[in-house]
């Protein structure tokens, strides 16, 4: 089977390893058509069978990133003994199985079973999806590649913001299973295990078989040698932890684990989780339903551009535009939760949610939506990358861990007009870092970024 254009199947490998980034991306949007179902009397709605308690919303809320923490472990364990590819297999499973819980189950324990499933399997494909696909481009497309992660994220949003709050929870937990499925099928019976992981295994015949599939038509050998070359620097000598201590690799750490902190920071975890709560709070005249629909496509639409961008405007600069449009908007969703707390007359600016929002979406989706987790595939070494995604996922996860679970208490006692003015100085002082912390990685290949990590000296 020929290709005209010898980048076609990379790019539909790529997309395809994606397919399961759209059930992550539902895995932390669940709750935001779910949670007012759940709060119902009526056991149509309900399938419980009575209301929620706040304790209970917290939970549900946060035992998805509890799993993930964990998840970013066992992924990266699984990731180098059986391979990249086996460990998205084996994940994406978790997602199936919780599924078929949400569509029989009637009492909370089974729901606190399945967020918890779908949280471990979201958080090992986290750690081992943006290596994989990092490992399968090349230098001139990873940034592209790596934006699927987020466009395909953004459409998992979507389903949960324009299709979950009009259906029933059993009904959309049918609807998850279909891209689930389809990856199943298409990843596992089409797609090849990355090469470099088969030239860490000293397996140079699949890994020219790898190679020969995802160039069609280019220097397959030249670029085996080439890779070959990066992958036995790196075996010499066997990987410890001291390993860690070495400039390129802590300084890689820092930079990812800054940025995944950061992208809480952000306020993404409140506003993704609870989207539709917060557009009913503010009383808005749009429906909350056909407001997050809007929010859902502005999403995806700004994933795309960011795309197109990604490797032509460079990582950086993305990075302090998204991180001041954030604050900037949650500035103003605070502002207008503080005067509607105080009963004032919002007539004149009842656009305001509704706007602030889409604006948000849009910026942290050109920007902290797509390169945080993109970026852990460009910065470690391959002998490392494993265990150096693993350990920047969980300390990420945790710090979104603890914003989820006391977000619905702290509201209760402080209000959200004072949360968004909180997550907007934090999101303001994100620029900082990236100025000073953050090397920008556009068009560079994988030595010239280890070099820049360890302060123009090769890292070996």
């Amino acid at each position: 089977m020929g290709y005209p254009n010898t980048r076609v199947f990379l790019y539909f490998s790529a997309f395809t390893v994606n397919l399961i980034s759209i059930n992550t991306g539902a895995v932390f949007s669940w709750t935001s058509p779910t949670i007012p179902k759940l709060y119902s009397n009526n056991t149509d709605i309900n399938p419980l069978g009575q209301p929620i308690t706040t304790s209970e919303e917290s939970l549900l809320a946060s035992l998805q990133t509890a799993g993930a923490i964990i998840g970013t472990i066992t992924g990266g364990m699984m990731a180098e003994s059986l391979g990249r590819k086996i460990t998205l297999v084996i994940n994406s499973l978790c997602f199936v199985v919780s599924y078929v819980i949400f569509i029989l189950s009637t009492n909370i324990k089974y729901y606190y079973v399945g967020r918890s499933l779908t949280g471990l399997g979201a958080g090992a494909i986290l750690s081992v999806l943006p290596s994989y696909v990092g490992e399968i481009s090349e230098n001139s497309n990873r940034g592209r590649t790596g934006s699927l992660q987020g466009i395909m994220g953004g459409i998992g949003h979507l389903m949960c913001f324009g299709i979950g709050p009009l259906v029933t929870i059993s009904t959309f937990s049918y609807i998850q299973l279909i891209p689930a499925v389809i990856f199943l099928f298409v990843f596992t019976i089409f797609i090849p295990e990355s090469p470099y992981y088969f030239l860490a295994k000293n397996d140079d015949a699949n890994a020219l078989r790898s190679l020969k599939k995802l160039r069609k038509g280019s220097n397959d050998y030249k670029e085996l040698l080439y890779l070959k070359e990066v992958v036995n620097e790196k075996k010499n000598t066997k990987m410890n932890w001291s390993e860690l201590a070495l400039p390129a690799t802590r300084n890689g750490l820092i930079v990812s684990c800054g940025i995944l902190i950061l992208q809480t920071f952000t306020g993404i975890p409140i506003i993704l989780f609870y989207l539709q709560p917060i557009l009913d709070a503010s009383g808005n005249v749009i429906p909350s339903n056909l407001a997050s629909l809007i929010i859902g496509l502005v999403q995806i639409f700004s994933s795309i551009f960011s795309g197109f961008l990604i490797d032509r405007v460079g990582r950086k600069i993305l990075l302090n535009i998204s991180s001041t449009g954030c604050s900037v908007s949650l500035a103003s969703l605070g502002l207008y939760f503080f005067l509607k707390e105080r009963n004032c007359n919002l007539d004149s600016i009842y656009w305001l949610p509704l706007a602030s929002l889409i604006i948000f979406y849009f910026l942290f989706n050109i920007g902290y939506g797509p390169i945080p987790w993109a970026i852990g595939g460009e910065l470690f070494a391959s002998n490392v990358k494993s265990v150096c995604v693993s350990i920047y996922g969980f300390i990420g996860l945790l710090v979104n861990l603890a914003v989820a679970a006391s977000f619905p208490f702290v509201r209760e006692i402080f209000g959200l007009s004072n949360v968004f003015f909180v997550f907007s100085g934090l999101a303001a002082s994100a620029s900082l870092f990236v100025c000073l912390v953050v090397p920008e990685t556009k068009g560079k290949s994988f030595e010239e970024i280890q070099n820049d990590l360890s302060g123009g000296k090769q890292n070996k």
